[in-house]
């Protein structure tokens, strides 16, 4: 018997809300545009950040939103919340500028109205989103990336956005944060910020905006162990040519040609790590200098086999000891060029 009375009084409760939304005035325009543009406080909060791959361009993250703002239109009488369909009622019809196809979005479409009108919208997306990248520095890079909402059938003068003030008050300073857990291994979060930013789709085409940014530095680590430090063996693998004495010409053939090939073999195998792009980064710097480093190795042998075979072996032994402090010489110089300065 209690059962069937609470299902009755759940669907009384249903009935009730139905019938609001049946008897809900048209609410297509702005709440009080007269009197300026309507206020749209924002909370943002990055639940995750899974990946982010350098080669599309794009991060991987999960995303909630919580918008708030004021249509007295739809203020009602008692305590509690009703709930209407989003397309029911006036809304920024905010969506986010550099979401993906991949997003998805994980919560219904429909908002909370208080009793004072007060109108809640929550939202958890999912999936990429874009970011365009300077990787001139890869892999000791910095990158400031960004989650922008927009509000494109209004302007500043009409839709106004602004930090939430009930997130304030809940100790996240700006309305806004990322989770501590993120499961992001290569990468270390430095900083974020909120802020309005208008949003240019085309000239004389502004939107209202707001954006979330955030700063993250790459863990080099993986580069330098896995990446950096066999090229260099491999480079001064290429050295051992100029300690053996030109008579052994065969032997220095074969470890120049196999240091070599050893490195174009390498080169191949490091590409699926490597951003594609069309301008050289640091790592691509000190990859073509090792490349040419150990091919004019495979020159000298060659130059220093030449002299020994027309009667000039001290001249192709003079040539070896000079190399072996010039190589080194060049080497560390490059490497310091290319990886000295700070991140970019």
């Amino acid at each position: 018997m209690k059962k069937i009375r609470c299902l009755l009084v759940v669907l009384l409760a249903m009935s009730i809300q139905f019938a609001r939304g049946a008897d809900l005035p048209t609410v297509i325009d702005r709440p009080r545009a007269q009197d300026g543009p309507t206020q749209v406080s924002v909370g943002i909060w990055i639940a995750d950040i899974t990946s982010i791959d350098s080669a599309q361009q794009s991060f991987t993250a999960e995303i909630a939103v919580v918008l708030r703002w004021k249509d007295p239109r739809l203020a009602h009488t008692g305590n509690g919340v009703v709930r209407y369909p989003l397309e029911q009622i006036w809304h920024p019809r905010v969506g986010i500028v550099n979401e993906t196809n991949s997003v998805s979005r994980k919560m219904p479409d429909s908002v909370e109205v208080e009793p004072d009108g007060t109108v809640t919208y929550r939202q958890r997306y999912v999936g990429a989103f874009t970011q365009p990248l300077r990787l001139q520095s890869f892999p000791f890079d910095r990158q400031t990336f960004r989650v922008q909402l927009v509000a494109v059938p209004y302007q500043s003068n009409e839709v106004m956005f602004v930090p939430d003030q009930v997130w304030i008050q809940d100790g996240l300073k700006g309305a806004g944060g990322i989770s501590p857990s993120v499961t992001l291994p290569d990468w270390t979060i430095e900083k974020f910020e909120v802020k309005p930013l208008v949003y240019a789709l085309a000239p004389r085409h502004q939107y209202s905006g707001y954006a979330f940014e955030f700063t993250a530095s790459r863990n080099v680590q993986h580069y330098i162990l896995k990446v950096i430090l066999p090229l260099v063996l491999i480079v001064i693998m290429s050295w051992a040519v100029f300690w053996i004495d030109p008579i052994n010409a065969s032997s220095q053939v074969s470890i120049a040609m196999t240091s070599m090939l050893t490195l174009i073999a390498y080169r191949f195998a490091i590409d699926s790590q490597l951003p594609l792009l069309p301008y050289m980064t640091r790592l691509d710097v000190f990859i073509l200098a090792s490349t040419l480093l150990v091919f004019f190795s495979l020159i000298e042998v060659v130059a220093t086999i030449i002299l020994d075979n027309t009667q000039k072996k001290k001249r192709a032994v003079r040539i070896d000891r000079y190399c072996r402090v010039i190589f080194p010489v060049i080497f560390g110089i490059a490497s310091i060029a290319t990886f000295a300065h700070p991140r970019g």
